[in-house]
């Protein structure tokens, strides 16, 4: 059985993703599935990074719904983006930063549902698509292929042969201050990192023996982080996303 993954910045209080899961339900078997519903509202670059960290672990075949979709019912087009494993279906916005592969711009308007409205084409397009991929559509069928999709307004980090230089791309639920920094790249085993002024020399392999005071870690993501055991080091350390972030 396909699964079709939802992401979105809807929340769970209002209908828009049941009404989705609706549409989905009523035109295909797939299995529906949720990544998340608490991005923040509009914020395409917290969609991009979350999948950047995700969506490879899931299975192959998988079709991502990703809405976060400031410009909903305007020019914008709507993408699908095969990356050779899973499919990503969202609007041109950079949301899809992350994801490499062939781009389709959805353009046939036969797949969507009926007398859609223009500020809810979550339910009135993406869901009907991705209900036709997961049933076998073929993606040449979306519409035509475009080399000309929009992206973000992002640096990649720069690696030199003793210094690394890169920007929190995240601040979890716990305070962790999430780089774009990734450990792999490095050429060198960093003895300092810098931000805002804060000079952070102390690492750990894990929370529990770092002890007290600010210290980078490895996180999940490949990345390195920086983190207070049992605080927020964002809230302590008077840092957020976006912050410049050097290794050396």
């Amino acid at each position: 059985m396909r699964h079709i993954a939802l992401m979105t910045d809807f929340g769970m209080r209002d209908p828009y993703v049941a009404a989705m899961k609706g549409v989905i339900a009523s035109r295909c078997d797939a299995a529906i599935d949720d990544l998340s519903h608490d991005i923040a509202p509009f914020d395409v670059f917290e969609a991009a990074w979350f999948l950047r960290s995700a969506a490879r672990y899931w299975p192959a075949g998988t079709v991502f719904v990703v809405v976060i979709d400031p410009g909903v019912g305007t020019a914008r087009r709507m993408l699908a983006v095969d990356d050779g494993a899973r499919i990503f279906i969202a609007p041109d916005n950079g949301v899809l930063h992350f994801i490499d592969g062939l781009a389709r711009s959805i353009e046939n308007a036969s797949l969507f549902l009926p007398d859609g409205s223009t500020t809810f084409h979550g339910r009135d397009r993406f869901a009907p698509v991705a209900a036709a991929i997961a049933s076998g559509l073929a993606l040449d069928e979306l519409g035509p292929r475009i080399d000309d999709r929009v992206k973000l307004d992002y640096t990649p980090p720069k690696y030199e042969r003793d210094c690394a230089t890169g920007c929190i791309v995240d601040v979890d639920q716990f305070g962790n201050c999430i780089t774009d920094i990734e450990q792999a790249r490095l050429g060198f085993e960093p003895r300092q990192l810098r931000v805002c002024g804060v000079s952070i020399t102390r690492s750990s392999m894990n929370y529990a023996e770092a002890g007290e005071g600010a210290f980078m870690i490895i996180g999940s993501s490949g990345c390195y982080e920086i983190s207070v055991a049992n605080e927020n080091a964002a809230a302590m350390l008077q840092i957020g996303r976006f912050d410049i972030v050097t290794l050396s």
